[in-house]
């Protein structure tokens, strides 16, 4: 660890000026807070399993409270990673597939398991393409930064995000809320809750809805919205309490999603020719070079394209039970969804091709846990049990207009079914000078059958088991100071690469792990009316899965996911709060991430100029995620007339260039947005006048290497080109809540 440092101080040394002024500024304004402003928000995490005070957790995490949320209206993962530093989320298909990452440890493009894990009131969300969910009705977000595998499991490689819905409570409450604005922006959300038996049993049901037309116009009368997005959601909340000892939570909910054509656009190849036999540059170019641009050509999808459908039934009865010494938990979920993508592949008024994939997929799950309760005894404990089931059923829909044909690979159905088994546990005990050590650790092993219509007589299948421990030592310096350092595994489940042509000796893939070493300070000041936390982390990332191509003697579907790549991520993460005068409310938070490839040599990169002969790219920085990245809020909410305050507030969302893929001869540049908003308020009434992308910021959020379908003589073939993502320009919303 103490080398690491010592590489590690330099390069902060040599952070960009403009961001450590932004940290400096910060700084002074702690020295400058006076001593009569109140305190900042206080929030209860589980990041642990177990409720506990944020400023005394020994893990690095981000937590956005109710007031965080809706004042920052945060409602999907997009919204919660410019709020999370260190997250990173790439969609370049709407919300059909994204890809999480956290602290550099970016994935490639193929594959159901992300390698940061969503969990929802506790019950792990299954499948890329569903955790995109629309937020409804959240009460807390917990960003957990580094592997979270011995207590969560799950392929919580970087991280974990924990979204705890509303509980109702034993007094009725409720909203009712409304919006409306430009580009077909319109939103409504009611929930009223409280009890049904006084004592005994409570209810909650909320109900929302969010439509918003996308930032661009199809050129194609009657084709479908560009980039529009739909969402429908209801939830009904049960909480049962028989005895003082016994508490049940019941909640089922619906969500319906209808998004239009992805936007997007093609930007063509300009460099890099392959070497022929002969050493000289020839053929076709396979990279883009330079920054990807801002100018945005005409969107068009044809009429023959929907874009993107989902429906999720989700379900999830919780169960404590208050043993004395302990609390045992009990969570037993089930999850049902169907969603279709049938996108517009050439992202043309053309109609040349089309990109369908219709999947079903159900998932259930059962937890058993056992907390030990806070007695003031210096051991504390965790044991815990979970089995797990994920059946993931695709058929693909793929089809030429020019030569009115399926697609190859068109009409290839697959099957996965993961079975899951794991037991976890933790000890903490507290030693003298107020120092505690704890100890986690999970044994999981998955279950993994694969079969595809595509190769009939293949059957596959596969087993993985998992060790992950987790190590910490934290010391209570003061009851406003936190200094702990900790050591974690992390592992993402193994699998299997779906692609017709490929070798047999290429269709399975293993487990990929790495190491974080973490150490980090949490700290309150002048009475808590402050806090300020810090942390350095180290990562060895080994068994990489990568994206490679087939050695066989294939031209087309002959990529596949291999261990095939080495790499290290270190960084520095720091978050300010602070409430420096009554009614002023002041955020801010800077990661730094320096993240790389240590040993890989890229396939698609063989005989290249800037790489040849082998496609080594060691060394080079880990595309999609940002170097750099802040955040910085405030609000300021004053007394008027008449018994109404009034509110003003703000935030800048900002990150470096991000590079597109792993050669880094393109990139994003850097991006940064803000977002505004003024109102008024008494009693539970609230009117907001919000502005999204206040300087009309059009940095392209994403990019991605891929390959455009073009008509040569008659026949579509596809070529090497970027999809780029364009920002939505300025937008604005004019708000109406009523709380009671």
């Amino acid at each position: 660890m103490l080398p690491a440092c010592r590489q590690f101080v330099p390069r902060i040394i040599g952070t960009p000026m403009h961001a450590l002024r932004t940290t400096t500024a910060a700084l002074a304004l702690l020295a400058a807070i006076p001593a009569s402003a109140q305190g900042v928000e206080e929030i209860v995490v589980t990041a642990r399993q177990r409720a506990e005070d944020p400023q005394r957790t020994p893990l690095s995490l981000t937590v956005l409270g109710p007031e965080a949320i809706e004042r920052a209206q945060v409602d999907s993962i997009a919204d919660i990673a410019t709020r999370a530093p260190g997250l990173v989320v790439s969609d370049p298909f709407g919300r059909f597939n994204p890809a999480p990452a956290i602290r550099g440890l970016t994935q490639p493009g193929v594959g159901e398991e992300p390698s940061v894990g969503f969990f929802l009131d506790g019950v792990y969300v299954s499948g890329r393409s569903s955790i995109n969910l629309f937020l409804d009705d959240v009460e807390r977000i917990e960003v957990l930064k580094g592997p979270q595998n011995a207590l969560f499991g799950r392929n919580t490689f970087g991280g974990a995000v924990n979204l705890v819905t509303r509980k109702p409570g034993d007094a009725v409450e409720g909203q009712v809320a409304g919006a409306i604005g430009n580009k077909g922006r319109k939103e409504f959300s009611a929930s009223v809750g409280g009890p049904l038996v006084a004592g005994k049993l409570a209810a909650r049901a909320s109900f929302a809805l969010d439509d918003y037309d996308g930032f661009y116009r199809n050129a194609l009368a009657g084709g479908p919205e560009i980039g529009a997005e739909k969402s429908t959601a209801a939830a009904l909340t049960l909480r049962a309490t028989p005895t003082d000892r016994l508490e049940a939570l019941l909640r089922v909910s619906y969500a319906e999603d209808r998004d239009g054509q992805p936007k997007g656009w093609w930007l063509q190849t300009n460099c890099q020719q392959r070497l022929n036999a002969a050493g000289v540059p020839a053929g076709a170019f396979t990279q883009y070079c330079g920054e990807i641009p801002e100018d945005v050509p005409t969107q068009a999808a044809n009429a023959e394209h929907f874009g993107f459908r989902r429906d999720a039934w989700r379900t999830a009865l919780t169960v404590n039970y208050d043993l004395g010494p302990a609390t045992l938990t009990s969570i037993s979920a089930a999850n049902f969804e169907t969603n279709e993508f049938n996108r517009d592949n050439d992202y043309s008024a053309a109609l040349i091709a089309r990109a369908g994939q219709l999947t079903d997929r159900h998932d259930w799950s059962q937890e058993l846990r056992l907390v030990s309760n806070d007695d003031g005894e210096p051991l504390s404990w965790i044991a815990g049990a979970s089995r797990y089931r994920f059946d993931n059923e695709t058929e693909r829909r793929d089809f030429d207009y020019v030569e009115s044909r399926v697609r190859p690979g068109g009409g290839t159905r697959t099957a996965e079914v993961t079975d899951s088994w794991a037991v976890y546990g933790s000890l903490s005990y507290r030693l003298p000078l107020d120092l505690t050590a704890t100890a986690d650790l999970r044994w999981q092993r998955d279950e993994k059958r694969f079969a595809t219509t595509a190769l009939p007589n293949v059957g596959l299948s596969d087993e993985w088991t998992m060790w992950t421990p987790r190590f910490a030592l934290s010391w209570q310096a003061t009851d406003d100071a936190l200094l702990y350092a900790s050591a974690a595994k992390g592992a993402k489940s193994g699998g299997f690469s779906t692609m017709a042509n490929i070798l047999p000796t290429e269709r399975s893939f293993d487990p990929e792990t790495n190491w974080t070493y973490e150490v980090g300070a949490k700290t309150q000041w002048l009475g808590g009316r402050v806090t300020a936390n810090a942390a350095l982390f180290w990562i060895d990332w080994t068994d990489q899965q990568v994206v490679a191509v087939s050695s066989g003697p294939f031209t087309n579907n002959n990529f596949y996911t291999a261990n095939a790549a080495q790499s290290r991520s270190r960084g520095l993460e720091l978050e300010l709060a602070a409430a420096p005068v009554e009614g002023l409310d002041l955020r801010a938070a800077y990661t730094f991430v320096d993240a790389e490839f240590r040993d890989y040599r890229d396939t698609d990169y063989f005989n290249i100029p800037a790489f040849a002969p082998d496609g080594d790219i060691s060394g080079l920085a880990l595309p999609r995620q940002s170097r750099h990245q802040i955040v910085a809020s405030g609000q300021y909410t004053a007394a008027l007339a008449a018994g109404w305050d009034g509110f003003l507030g703000g935030e800048w969302l900002w990150q470096s260039r991000q590079y597109t893929e792993n050669s880094n001869l393109s990139w994003i540049p850097a991006d940064g947005k803000v977002n505004a908003w003024v109102g008024l308020e008494q009693g539970g009434a609230r009117f907001t006048l919000r502005v999204r992308n206040l300087f009309d910021d059009r940095s392209a959020p994403v990019a991605i290497r891929f390959n455009e379908p073009v008509v040569v003589a008659g026949r579509t073939e596809f070529r090497r080109a970027w999809l780029v993502t364009p920002a939505d320009g300025r937008t604005w919303t004019v708000e109406a809540r009523w709380r009671y």
